[in-house]
Formats: C-alpha cells, structure tokens, sequence
C-alpha cells in the first residue's frame, strides 16, 4: 500500500511537472513574439516615415527647381538621405514622383470631405466642394506650383496622366453630385464644367510668381458662377 501511494504521489508529481514547464515556454515564446513584432512594426514605421519624407523633400525640390531638374540626389539631400536610401522606398524617380502626385491627390480629397463634412444642405455642400480647393493646405504656391508641373508632365507620362483623369473624374462626381440637385437639369452639367475649369484656372494664376491673388478672392471668384446661376 505505501510503496503504491508512494507511486501514485510520484506520478501525480509528474504529471503535475509538465503544465508548469510548458507555462514557462509560452510565456517566453510570448515574450519573443512580443519583441519580434515590436521591431516588424517599428521598421514599418520607419519605413512609412522615410517615404514620407522623401515625397515631401520632393514637393520641395519640385516648387524649387522645377520638374526636369530635381533629381534624385537632389531630392535625396533635401531629406537629408543618401541617394541610394530612395531605391530602398521607391522603384526610380518616376515612381518617387507618381507617390508625390498621389499624395497631392489625397490632400485634395481629404479637404473636400472635411468641408462637405461641414456643410448642413446640399447647396452648402455645393460651396463646399468649390471652397475646399482653396483651402490654405491647397491654395499656397508651393502646392499649386508643384501640381501644375506634374498636370504639365502628365501628356508624357501614363501613369501621370492616369492620376489626372481620376483627378477630373473625382471633382467632376462631386460637383454633379450636388449641382444637380440645387440647378436645373440643363444647367448642372454646364456648371460642373465650368466651375471645375475656374478651380483649374485660379490655382495656374495662383502657381504664377508673384501673384497676389487671395483664397478669399479665389472663393469669390470660383462662387460667382454658382450665385449667377442661382440667381442671387
């Protein structure tokens, strides 16, 4: 009897030995996963900051010295990077200038929506969509000179011009979105147009060195058309 609970102790020792050895290991291989995923997302991180730097060094370098001659070492040193340290993020300048374009892109977008946002109607949400383009994050020089390099390169460049067309198709949609239901059906189109080829207009003239046109006067400007129609 003894010698058999003496080995029924023991066995239950070892049974009870593994959970905690294995407790041992998951938290430990926990730890390491952890650690792991911590240095995955901090190169991640690095990485997203890197590009971004590098698209803004590049808008810099483009308002600066023009499309043709901001090259990659230029662009590079503007980051205070090595010129090697672009093809690490980006295929070839191109690419570097494509992710720059898109990123405008986005801007654009993400100013309209803030300010559609805050409209409560669908005429406001009209002006809105016309008013955002001269937002201060949009209507400076340097966005509207960097723009208007890439708009003048897009004839050469597929993927450019890709970005333009969706670029037009994007304000187009917003524009008949809500022109169509403040004006009459025969006027929305016409008004889309219109006001999408004064939006362009005013951001050339405010690219121009020296001009001394306001975003308050651009919104008077590119809001007239819409009063005429509404007759107000």
């Amino acid at each position: 009897m003894a010698c058999g609970s003496a080995e029924r102790k023991a066995k239950a020792g070892l049974l009870r030995k593994p959970p905690a050895r294995s407790q041992i290991t998951i938290s430990t291989g926990a730890s390491k996963l952890h650690r792991r995923s911590d240095k995955i997302m901090g190169r991640a991180e690095t990485k997203l900051t890197r590009k971004r730097d590098l698209i803004q060094a590049t808008v810099t370098c483009v308002n600066r010295y023009g499309y043709a001659e901001s090259t990659i070492q230029k662009i590079a040193a503007e980051a205070g990077f090595t010129g090697g340290t672009i093809y690490r993020h980006f295929k070839n300048k191109t690419d570097l200038f494509e992710a720059t374009m898109r990123q405008l892109l986005n801007l654009v977008l993400k100013e309209e929506s803030a300010a559609i946002a805050s409209a409560d109607s669908d005429i406001d949400r009209l002006r809105a969509v016309i008013t955002s383009k001269f937002s201060p994050a949009l209507f400076n020089s340097e966005f509207c000179t960097v723009w208007l390099h890439f708009w003048a390169n897009a004839h050469s460049d597929p993927k450019f011009a890709r970005i333009e067309r969706l670029s037009d198709k994007l304000l187009q949609r917003s524009l008949n979105r809500y022109a169509g239901k403040v004006l009459p059906p025969a006027d929305s189109a016409a008004f889309s147009t219109e006001a999408a080829l004064i939006i362009d207009g005013l951001w050339v003239e405010h690219a121009q060195k020296r001009s001394e046109l306001t975003s308050h006067v651009a919104k008077e400007v590119a809001l007239g058309s819409l009063e005429a129609r509404l007759g107000r």
